[in-house]
């Protein structure tokens, strides 16, 4: 069989963040080893989902950032900022204005970033992901039992690559500022969980539990969307 042409040399792509065109220029690309998930957020790898406008040349840039993210989930807010907290920090060519780009985000980051994470908390709005496998395990009770707009985050949910977070996921590709999966499922969860009933001791059993000690309706829809207030390794046992 005779040997194939030799591969033409592929164009290379700039790799660059997500700031505007007029903001100082990125320092030079690191080495991949290591970026892991995070890659998105230093390369235009997925042009169609990149944020624009994002920025650190000044304070009005950062502070825009800042407005740019704030539909986005909690994780998505903190990678994009704290990324470009790095980039400026570490700029080759740090400017004055670049130093007051800085310090906005530094403030967010120490102050805004742990007050909104322990709100999220305190006010019971941390709702902790399921396993995959538990919904794998009640899927088909999902798809015939429960409606398509409480079931749709499963199939992303089960669809999700590894390392890939729901906070990077868009509901819409079209709408990189728009809300992610993560945000999405926050605000379900919200309105399907009422104040009191964000641990088991909130619930009677018979809203969890049928005669036959399966997940109720009601459970089966909470199910849906990842979370429960039994333990997953209660679910997976069932």
């Amino acid at each position: 069989m005779p040997k194939a042409p030799p591969q033409k040399p592929s164009s290379t792509r700039a790799k660059r963040t997500t700031t505007t065109a007029d903001a100082a220029k990125p320092s030079p690309a690191k080495s991949s080893k290591g970026r892991g998930k995070d890659s998105h957020l230093y390369t235009d790898d997925n042009p169609a989902t990149t944020l624009q406008g994002t920025g650190f040349k000044d304070a009005a840039a950062a502070t825009k950032t800042l407005s740019l993210v704030s539909k986005r989930s909690l994780t998505y807010q903190f990678q994009t900022i704290n990324t470009m907290y790095h980039r400026a920090s570490h700029h080759p060519h740090k400017t004055e204005d670049m130093e007051e780009a800085i310090k906005v985000f530094k403030e967010w980051i120490d102050v805004t970033y742990p007050a909104m994470k322990g709100e999220l908390r305190g006010d019971g709005g941390f709702k902790p992901l399921l396993s995959k496998d538990v919904l794998r395990k009640y899927r088909s009770r999902i798809e015939e039992e429960v409606e398509e707009a409480d079931r749709r985050f499963m199939e992303v949910y089960l669809g999700l690559g590894k390392n890939k977070r729901l906070g990077n996921v868009l509901l819409d590709d079209k709408e990189p500022g728009g809300k992610d999966w993560e945000v999405e499922r926050y605000g379900a969860l919200d309105a399907l969980v009422g104040k009191g009933k964000e641990t088991k001791d909130g619930w009677e059993y018979g809203e969890l539990w049928t005669k036959e000690k399966e997940p109720t309706g009601e459970h089966l829809k909470l199910i849906a969307w990842a979370w429960s207030p039994v333990p997953g390794r209660t679910l997976a046992g069932k």
